[in-house]
């Protein structure tokens, strides 16, 4: 089960294209996973976390998505936080507490949450490459991540 932050539908309904992003990261991420690692599921489910507020926001909420899983009786669930590439309030208390206490309640046995990128020297490395590319200081060759990096979130 992926998960990615919420959204207002007014921003939304005005021409946000973060739910294509993010929708377009999820297919993105499967077609690499099937093509890389046997046993890949071929489903999969994409929810929304972190709404605040009466406004409608971007369904389904994450919530709802453990709980429709619970009744079907899947036992075994591995969310990952698709849009934070970080750890912070979002990841560590609402799924990795809140939404995994949830799910033990309605009888998933196993819940298991991916961690974000972090740190990463692969990711570090990416975002160094968009940031010269945009400024137009690139050179169009990838970096090398340096492993000079703090290794928290290793």
């Amino acid at each position: 089960m992926f998960s990615a932050h919420g959204l207002p539908m007014s921003l939304v309904e005005k021409g946000d294209p973060y739910p294509r992003q993010i929708e377009e990261t999820v297919r993105l991420v499967c077609e690499l996973g099937a093509k890389q690692c046997p046993g890949w599921p071929q489903t999969h489910l994409l929810c929304y976390q972190s709404r605040v507020g009466p406004a409608k926001w971007l369904q389904p909420p994450l919530t709802e998505t453990i709980e429709q899983l619970g009744r079907e009786g899947v036992k075994e669930v591995l969310v990952v936080p698709i849009s934070f590439v970080t750890e912070h309030i979002e990841t560590l208390h609402e799924i990795n507490i809140e939404a995994r206490e949830e799910a033990e309640k309605l009888g998933i046995e196993t819940f298991r949450m991916m961690p974000a990128v972090g740190d990463s020297p692969l990711f570090i490395a990416a975002l160094k490459d968009l940031v010269l590319q945009a400024t137009g200081i690139g050179t169009g060759e990838p970096s090398e991540p340096s492993g000079k990096l703090s290794s928290v979130a290793t």
